[in-house]
């Protein structure tokens, strides 16, 4: 496996030297692929940045390929990142918390796990051409989408289990083998997110059959993060992206959804509360549903982390990396399963602060460009749509789960379809209307009719 892993970091790095382009392309193809199939993902090998597995040294691998993507094109790079000054700042604030983490190695690991996105997001933004490559790595993200479903479907079929909870709660969410289904629900986040930009921007059968196929891959990985991650970024896209009451209506029936989901979903119910509490006692006793929520021990874990790592540091905290390197020290894994905390506890107050302003940069990047007035063209709108939403339930994955963990299942995905709507408007022009003057891209057909 470390040969195997070696072969696939050294074709990555060849191929973004010789054809950057490509490398995106397989990158959203296949990054997100369990090609261990957790084989020796638990055997450790030592390096000089301490003790790695390959899933590890995949991403360091990564951050490589990226860095000689752009190397040849450092100046385009620097303009091209300009947008992304504030999610600069904030890395070289996580830079400088390694003079003070309590480990380099992990301190070095979690920086690669935040500096992956944005380097591929700068590569994008640096070797893009033209539309249609930029149009390919969309239809990329989606197909990787596809594949991951049919590898999870196929799984199911010669009954492999991949949810590590099934001995627990008895009940087995969808996912591929080597991958499971926190990970795998995460990356088919942002694919319903342009799946739904989509069919919003333009409707058909083929755009509303990818929505219903992704939302459905998500509820039935049975993790409620990710199905509450779902709502917020559909209902983020629908409100830019449709008009009259669409736009209200049906983020609100969500509002209703979701907590039904959590309460007459058996799956979901088992999964939320403790006991065996029906719907009815639940509805009729809503302080009692609330003492049964079940965390999994996160709740303890998180006051916990924040008295060891934030109380003491509260401003710049204690360090990055300095969670997991707690955690492995006591039992070899384990994560905070929140980055908010996880970013309190090693950055502190300053740090998450810097992390906040920066996804606030993006959100008022992004919201401008799916305005009809600043979208030259269905494609850029597209974009701008699905990058919104995917970062919408990025941001609401942290919550509960460990999303920065998820590099090249989540993370790498999310930022490339940030630099894709941000390069495609760059290409387009963006010249804006006279005023008084029709916009250039026509309203959806189906909210007229609520109209």
């Amino acid at each position: 496996m470390l040969i195997a892993t070696a072969i696939f970091v050294l074709l990555q790095c060849l191929l973004a030297a010789v054809s950057p382009a490509r490398f995106v392309y397989l990158s959203l193809w296949v990054q997100t692929m369990p090609y261990t199939w957790n084989f020796d993902t638990q055997f450790v090998f030592d390096t000089p940045f301490g003790p790695l597995n390959v899933v590890a040294m995949q991403l360091f691998g990564f951050c490589l390929a990226c860095v000689i993507a752009i190397a040849a094109q450092f100046d385009r790079a620097l303009r091209e990142t300009r947008y992304a000054k504030w999610h600069m700042v904030f890395l070289g604030f996580c830079l400088l918390s390694l003079t003070y983490a309590s480990s380099a190695a992990y301190g070095l690991r979690m920086i690669a796990k935040l500096v992956a996105p944005f380097l591929f997001m700068a590569v994008i933004l640096t070797v893009a051409k033209s539309e249609t490559e930029l149009q390919k790595m969309r239809n990329a993200i989606l197909a990787s989408g596809v594949i991951l479903l049919a590898l999870a479907l196929m799984a199911r079929a010669a009954g492999i289990n991949s949810d590590p909870n099934v001995s627990q709660s008895g009940l087995s969410g969808l996912g591929p083998p080597g991958m499971g289904p926190p990970v795998f629900s995460a990356h088919m986040l942002p694919v319903a997110m342009v799946a739904l930009a989509m069919c919003v921007s333009k409707p058909s059968l083929q755009s509303l059959g990818l929505v219903m196929m992704a939302a459905a891959a998500i509820i039935a990985a049975l993790q409620r993060t990710s199905a509450a991650a779902l709502y917020l970024g559909f209902s983020a896209i629908l409100f830019l992206g449709t008009r009259g009451l669409w736009r209200l209506v049906l983020p609100a029936a969500g509002l209703v959804g979701l907590p039904a989901l959590m309460l007459f979903s058996e799956a979901f119910r088992r999964r939320m509360f403790f006991g065996e509490a029906n719907p009815q006692q639940l509805i009729a006793d809503p302080t009692k549903a609330l003492q049964s929520i079940n965390g999994s021990g996160r709740f303890d874990l998180w006051n916990i982390m924040l008295r060891k790592f934030f109380d003491p540091h509260p401003i710049v905290g204690s360090g990055i990396g300095s969670t997991q390197d707690y955690l492995y020290s006591l039992s070899g894994s384990g994560v905070v399963h929140s980055e908010y905390v996880r970013l309190l506890c090693e950055v502190g107050i300053v740090g998450t602060a810097l992390f906040a302003i920066a996804v606030t940069s993006y959100f008022l990047r992004l919201a401008s460009l799916t305005r009809p007035s600043n979208s030259p063209s269905l494609t850029l709108r597209i974009s701008a749509l699905a990058a919104f939403g995917s970062l919408v339930s990025y941001i609401a994955y942290f919550s509960t789960d460990n999303g920065i963990d998820y590099v090249t299942q989540f993370g790498i995905y999310v930022f490339a379809l940030i630099a894709v709507a941000i390069r495609e408007n760059e290409l387009a022009g963006a010249p804006q209307p006279q005023e008084g003057a029709a916009p250039s891209v026509q309203a959806p057909p189906f909210p007229n009719l609520m109209r």
